[in-house]
């Protein structure tokens, strides 16, 4: 039973492993032992099988075969995400950046997240400190999204919402 808890290593969290073994009964001839090995691993059903004359040889064939197995639905996994990454969905650092979500022509579209409530006067100064020229901000006496906007010539312009 070594064996199969050994195969634990290819997946953080595998499942409950089901061990079966029944005993094949042939007409005149010894006796064999079937071996069945199934558990659910990364959203798939893994499932082995082995034969030998003894319990112990017929588990063994049947981890040799799961172990196999689950090293291969390792790697394919391995593969794909190394192939297919998955986008960085967390909010970006600070909540203060923007993220572009689709561009069709010349206009994209931009999904900002609005971070903590804050007076006009707070806003500026974090505006000044990013060196960003717009700033997307919950104003904290009116509860409404306000952007504070960085004119040319160096002056502050606050735009609210009707």
């Amino acid at each position: 039973m070594e064996r199969v808890s050994r195969t634990a290593k290819f997946f953080d969290r595998l499942g409950e492993v089901n061990v079966h073994v029944t005993r094949i009964n042939r007409q005149g001839k010894d006796h064999r032992f079937r071996a069945e090995l199934s558990t659910r691993a990364a959203g798939q059903d893994v499932r082995a099988v082995g034969e030998g004359d003894t319990v112990i040889r017929s588990v063994e064939t049947a981890s040799k075969s799961f172990e196999r197995r689950l090293r291969r639905l390792s790697q394919r996994l391995h593969d794909r995400r190394r192939r297919y990454p998955k986008p960085d969905l967390r909010p970006p650092a600070g909540n203060r950046t923007p993220t572009v979500e689709e561009e069709t022509g010349s206009m994209s579209r931009v999904r900002w997240p609005v971070g903590k409530p804050m007076t006009p006067e707070d806003a500026a100064l974090v505006l000044d400190e990013q060196r960003e020229r717009f700033l997307l901000f919950s104003n904290l006496a009116t509860g409404q999204i306000n952007v504070l906007h960085r004119l040319p010539d160096g002056g502050l312009e606050l735009i609210e919402p009707d």
